[in-house]
């Protein structure tokens, strides 16, 4: 589950959370969880602009699917994901997988930008950059999204590895979430926007995680 609040300009979100390995190989899942907590800790409580984030993690380690919640965010090791991308999120929604050829390079922080990305995604925020083009601007991005100067975009945690390299931008610059994309999670939030499950499909006694 995600709750959100905003008292002047201080934005709180709460997150709660499990985590799950449905992949065919054996995982220590409390250096994953101890890896989530501090890389979204890491990036996402600071100060953006006139916002000061503080973002608190409740994170529970499951072993089986029937202990899933149709409330809280899930994030979910699998064998492979389309395209062999690392990671991906269910926008707007409570799920993140995680690719297992890469949770190597989560937990030994070599990757520290991919899981607080894909969060961005479940709060809400889009690319800010068109697909595959340069020096763009989304056009199915929120029009809040659609105000960033390219200079943000090029320094932003929302816009994809390829956009940064392409600008030459070093990663750990990257990092950055503008006022206006603050504003805009806040406003999917008290909109009733976000919180939706899309992974967990329930079937009287029984349950079990979408594809």
């Amino acid at each position: 589950m995600i709750i959100i609040s905003k008292t002047n300009q201080v934005i709180a979100i709460k997150l709660q959370a499990d985590i799950i390995n449905t992949s065919s190989s054996d995982i220590n899942l409390e250096i994953i969880k101890n890896a989530l907590i501090s890389q979204l800790s890491n990036i996402y409580n600071r100060q953006f602009g006139k916002y000061t984030l503080n973002v608190t993690l409740d994170i529970s380690i499951l072993t089986k699917v029937n202990q899933c919640s149709p409330k809280k965010i899930l994030f979910q090791i699998v064998d492979s994901i389309a395209g062999n991308n690392l990671a991906e999120a269910d926008f707007k929604g409570l799920r993140v997988k995680l690719n297992k050829n890469n949770i190597q390079d989560f937990i030994s922080n070599h990757n520290f930008r991919t899981l607080p990305h894909e969060l961005g995604h479940l709060l809400g925020l889009d690319h800010p950059h068109a697909r595959a083009a340069f020096e763009s601007i989304n056009p199915d991005a929120h029009p809040l999204e659609k105000q960033l100067t390219e200079t943000q975009r090029q320094h932003n945690l929302m816009s994809q590895t390829w956009y940064i390299q392409k600008a030459n931008v070093a990663i750990e610059k990257a990092l950055e979430l503008s006022e206006q994309q603050i504003d805009l999670i806040v406003l999917n939030y008290t909109s009733g926007e976000l919180n939706k499950n899309h992974h967990l499909k329930y079937f009287l006694w029984w349950r079990k995680i979408m594809n």
